[in-house]
């Protein structure tokens, strides 16, 4: 694929969405400058959002993004971000939008919480980011969807992962922490070709090696589990070790193969154990990284070893929404309008990766400027501050606005019915009996 300029980005966009399209480019462009978003209608006061502020509501509750989204952003990513081993490096994981007090949003369901802390209620979202550089916090989102109470974490991301697998044909890893360590999503990559999983064990899990031959002439079916493999009593011989210098951190990683999940038996792959060392060669942390990759034995445990580290800028991204994209700004009761609201803030995000190398640098001054003698690159935060001039300069393909008449507004004597209640959906009773805070 070639390199996507951001005039071809923001026209392919503009060509995909079905209505409203104007608008909803005018909203992601307000959303590339804001910096810090109050609400979604509080953008109809950025210099580039040429309409009234109406537009905002009209643009999320009747936009439409279209269907083919997805195969834009695919076709978007550049050749030269990064690589390991030859392998594109993606990473999945979902983030909240607490909603304690809506009882007129539907489908809301009890979060994730510590086991002494109140539950917490809201949606959650479902990123699949590809990652661009390492040491940095730039990715590149691909997908986002919510996690309905119908579902759960690692069933949906096991869907987006298919999905990624037939819009992209390269040979790529998706990194994942402990929670999409079941059968759900370690089972989707099965089936798939030249897409592997690297996803954190817990501490003290337990796999299977693999059974014996059974003998001849036995009968009965062949067996699928071999002796126990648990993580608090490794044996000591290992199929692949290696030390090595992480930056100025000493880095020791291990690797067994041919090692399985005794519910899925069909997915065979490699225990990985990650140890940050002291200078003396013992470890400075209580318990290593835990890890399972089902990808060739072939790669090199240093590469590993990379390539799950690498998935912590998926957080920062996340808290870059939050912080200066409004990721959890829009309040409305409207789930289509939340939604829309989610691919918005992806797509304004996508916006300042495409021209983090074309803006002016406004750094503040106690920034530094400057690492081994080259300047350092942006930030998507410093890219930010430089994006409105660069917007403003360099157009628009969205159409102008028109004269339009004074809205009529609401009949005479026209009452809205109350909006409907929706009860909090809990999966599980233990949830459900617990007292709500809300």
């Amino acid at each position: 694929m070639t390199k996507t300029t951001i005039s071809e980005f923001r026209e392919a966009v503009y060509q995909k969405v079905t209505y409203r399209p104007a608008a909803i480019l005018d909203l992601v462009d307000a959303l590339t400058i804001a910096g810090h978003v109050n609400s979604p209608v509080s953008m109809s006061e950025t210099p580039v959002f040429r309409r009234k502020f109406s537009s905002v509501y009209d643009a999320l509750v009747h936009g439409d993004l279209g269907d083919d989204l997805k195969n834009v952003l695919n076709n978007s990513q550049d050749d030269s971000w990064e690589t390991i081993a030859g392998y594109e490096i993606h990473a999945i994981d979902a983030t909240p939008n607490e909603r304690m007090a809506a009882e007129t949003l539907a489908d809301r369901g009890a979060l994730k919480a510590q086991q002494k802390e109140p539950v917490r209620y809201g949606h959650k979202y479902s990123w699949l980011v590809r990652l661009v550089k390492s040491g940095t916090s730039w990715a590149a989102p691909e997908d986002v969807e919510r996690i309905s109470t119908a579902t759960t974490d690692t069933k949906l991301a096991a869907q987006q992962v298919k999905d990624l697998a037939v819009r992209n044909k390269h040979p790529k890893v998706v990194t994942a922490d402990s929670r999409y360590r079941d059968k759900h999503f370690l089972g989707a990559f099965a089936g798939l070709e030249n897409t592997y999983a690297l996803v954190r064990l817990q501490n003290n899990q337990k796999l299977s090696q693999e059974p014996h031959p059974k003998p001849e002439g036995s009968l009965g079916a062949p067996l699928k589990h071999g002796a126990d493999f648990q993580l608090t009593a490794i044996p000591c011989e290992v199929d692949a070790s290696e030390e090595f210098l992480l930056g100025k951190q000493k880095v020791r990683v291990r690797v067994w193969n041919k090692l399985h999940f005794k519910r899925l038996a069909k997915v065979t792959g490699s225990v990985v154990c990650v140890e940050f060392l002291k200078d003396d060669g013992t470890p400075r942390y209580k318990r290593p990284i835990w890890l399972f990759w089902t990808g060739p034995v072939a790669v090199k445990p240093q590469d590993l070893c990379r390539m799950y580290l690498w998935r912590f800028a998926i957080e920062h991204m996340f808290r870059f929404l939050k912080q200066h994209l409004g990721l959890n700004s829009n309040r409305s009761c409207d789930l289509k309008s939340l939604e829309r609201w989610m691919w918005m803030v992806a797509l304004a995000y996508w916006q300042l990766l495409l021209i983090r190398d074309k803006v002016k640098p406004d750094r503040p001054a106690w920034h530094p400027r400057k690492k081994d003698g080259q300047d350092k690159a942006l930030t998507p935060a410093q890219a930010q501050r430089s994006a409105q001039i660069f917007l403003l300069q360099s157009g628009t393909p969205a159409a102008n606005t028109r004269p339009a008449g004074k809205g009529r507004g609401r009949q005479q004597g026209y009452c809205p019915a109350p909006r409907k209640r929706f009860e909090i959906v809990f999966k599980t009773k233990k949830l459900q009996n617990r007292p709500k805070t809300c």
